[in-house]
């Protein structure tokens, strides 16, 4: 389903989505004048994903965006962030952060986009993924559209397979392959944590080492 948020003026606040069945469709943020709005979207579905988050800021709005995905059995999961800076002194930060495994496929993109007149807006974009084997596909697209010159921007993007140094020293001090495995896919994802309670965070932790 479609979700739709509206900020009021002077506002802070938080908003944490867990994603267990697969979610398809928009989620449409508004941040008006001096708002601050930090999400954390933990995906932990199965199913296959095609989610649209789109976010617009006004005067002196800022958003921070947290994704964690693992993506595994098949999956495919498209996953498109993008943030309209409409007004001047307007921040944004986009961290999108993936596993894929077992023929999985993941996908980041989205724009960041400081129009004319939207002076001393920031915007930085992050997509890294991690991927455990040759069938599974990871593919992360962040793109910056600027159209004014006093601004600050910037984006990455990584994707690259499971650190086979890594792997080596934890196997090395007694973990089996696949702990070794469920405990590097618990630290790549483990900034999502700061977004829920303890119930939430325990409910994860299994969820991680259920679906490895």
């Amino acid at each position: 389903k479609d979700i739709n948020i509206i900020m009021n003026e002077n506002v802070e606040s938080q908003l944490s989505f867990l994603s267990l069945d697969g979610f398809t469709g928009n989620i449409d943020i508004k941040i008006n004048k001096n708002s601050r709005l930090e999400i954390y979207f933990a995906d932990f579905a199965k199913n296959t994903t095609n989610a649209s988050v789109n976010i617009s800021l006004e005067e002196g709005a800022k958003v921070i965006f947290h994704l964690a995905s693992l993506t595994t059995e098949n999956s495919v999961k498209n996953f498109t962030v993008s943030v309209d800076h409409n007004a001047i002194n307007s921040q944004s930060i986009v961290d999108n952060y993936g596993v894929v495994k077992s023929n999985g496929k993941l996908v980041f993109d989205g724009v960041s986009y400081i129009k004319n007149g939207c002076i001393k807006s920031k915007t930085r974009q992050n997509a890294k993924i991690m991927v455990f084997d040759e069938k599974s596909i990871g593919i992360a697209k962040p793109i910056l559209k600027i159209d004014e010159n006093d601004i600050e921007a910037s984006h990455g993007a990584v994707v690259g397979k499971i650190s086979d140094e890594h792997l080596f020293y934890l196997m090395s001090r007694g973990l089996s392959e696949e702990k070794a495995k469920v405990l590097i896919t618990y630290g790549y994802l483990k900034p999502i944590m700061n977004g829920f309670d303890e119930k939430v965070q325990s409910r994860i932790e299994e969820l991680i080492e259920g679906r490895m």
